[in-house]
């Protein structure tokens, strides 16, 4: 500084009251442009040396991640800030109050958002890295401390212009807090939404999930803050919001894919007016049927050793007797465990045939089981097997499908 201010006052023919503002002008213009150089230097010496190391320890996705946000370039500027702070006294002094505080503030400034371009830099490494991790997706997250960290560079960048404490600019923002909310509503929502969704494993990228209430029935693409986009299976996409997700249902089911098994539960409505006891007749060619054969056998004996006993009279009404819906229904549950691929091995995949409450199109009765695959179209194909076979056998038990009347039964009756 003495320096430059001994060489000012040696320009002939210059105002004497001039010298030190001007040689604290022309110490700031140095300041800047040897700012500017460190600049320079640490950001060079950071990504060709610093880099290095992150290759050395063999974190190539790390430096892949890293470079191609610009970590290493913020960390040279905050290195070269760092720096500022200790040249600032050097060539800034207090003799031009105007010039000390301009600078001063300018370097505050510097600092600040030195650091704060470097927290958002690894920001956006961490979601580069991480933000569509299919386990733990914390875009969402990462979201959420940008605009914390945004807030709070905010707070301290008008503290520092403004000459005040941090805490006098949050009570002054404290009147404006109702304002803020409405305005943030989304992002404040979107970030318990996050946290509940994140914290609990309620979803994650690539699981298929159904979201009536807004049309969403697909896999998840992406989590973001105040969003979650899912491309539905005619290959649109819906954007849900993420507060939605907690506070309406929603179906997820990964659950399925983990057990490597879907349900299938669908049911036949049985014409009422077709169920009834079995005769001789029916009995001896349900007989003929190989899952059919021990039941019967073991049934007939134990209902006629019953009907001894009690003395049942000849009348059909008195003891017990076989009907065709019930063998049809054990036959119906016998058949899906001949089949190779319905999961019977852990007893928590459910296997039966039961009747639900009549109604007015008839017995329902329901098939419940599970596949032993996940996959969409062998599912399907899998159902459809057994739904023909079970329909086709229907009339062998003397038993009919209940089916509304149509244009061409109607046509029968009146010819």
């Amino acid at each position: 500084m003495r320096t430059i201010l001994y060489y000012v006052e040696q320009i002939p023919n210059y105002p004497a009251h001039y010298h030190t503002v001007t040689a604290q002008v022309i110490s700031a213009v140095v300041f800047i442009l040897l700012l500017v150089l460190l600049v320079k230097i640490f950001t060079y010496i950071c990504n060709k040396y610093l880099s290095r190391l992150v290759k050395f320890i063999k974190a190539e996705r790390w430096f892949n991640a890293l470079s191609e946000k610009r970590f290493f370039t913020a960390l040279g500027i905050v290195i070269a800030a760092m720096a500022a702070i200790d040249f600032h006294p050097i060539f800034i002094s207090e003799q031009v109050d105007w010039i000390a505080t301009f600078m001063g503030k300018l370097t505050g400034v510097f600092v600040l958002l030195s650091f704060s371009y470097l927290g958002f830099t690894f920001l956006n490494t961490l979601d580069k890295l991480y933000g569509r991790n299919p386990k733990v997706p914390i875009k969402g997250l990462v979201q959420v401390f940008k605009i914390i960290l945004f807030l709070a560079t905010a707070l301290f960048l008008i503290s520092i212009l403004m000459g005040r404490k941090p805490l006098y600019i949050i009570t002054g923002l404290s009147a404006l807090a109702a304002v803020f909310s409405l305005i943030f509503k989304d992002p404040i929502l979107g970030f318990a939404a996050s946290i509940q969704l994140t914290t609990n494993n309620l979803i994650k990228i690539g699981d298929w999930i159904t979201v009536d209430s807004a049309g969403a029935d697909g896999n998840i693409l992406d989590i973001s803050l105040t969003s979650v986009r899912v491309q539905n299976f005619d290959m649109t996409i819906v954007s849900v919001p993420t507060y939605d997700l907690i506070s309406k249902p929603f179906k997820n089911w990964s659950g399925m894919y983990e057990a490597k098994a879907r349900r299938i539960q669908r049911s036949i409505l049985i014409d009422v007016d077709t169920v009834k006891f079995l005769d001789e007749e029916m009995l001896a060619r349900l007989k003929k049927i190989e899952l059919l054969k021990d039941y019967l056998e073991g049934k007939e004996k134990e209902i006629a050793d019953y009907n001894q006993k009690h003395n049942v009279h000849e009348n059909v009404i008195n003891g017990r007797h076989l009907t065709n819906l019930g063998t049809f229904r054990h036959y119906a549950e016998e058949y899906l465990k001949s089949r190779p691929f319905i999961t019977q091995a852990d007893p928590s995949f459910t296997l039966m045939v039961r009747q639900l409450p009549p109604n007015a199109q008839g017995i329902p009765l329901e098939i419940y089981c599970f596949t032993n695959t996940t996959v969409w179209t062998q599912y399907e194909s899998y159902q459809s097997d057994i739904f023909d076979h079970l329909f086709s056998v229907l009339p062998e038990f003397g038993l009919y499908a209940y089916q509304q009347p149509s244009g061409r039964n109607l046509s029968k009756l009146a010819k």
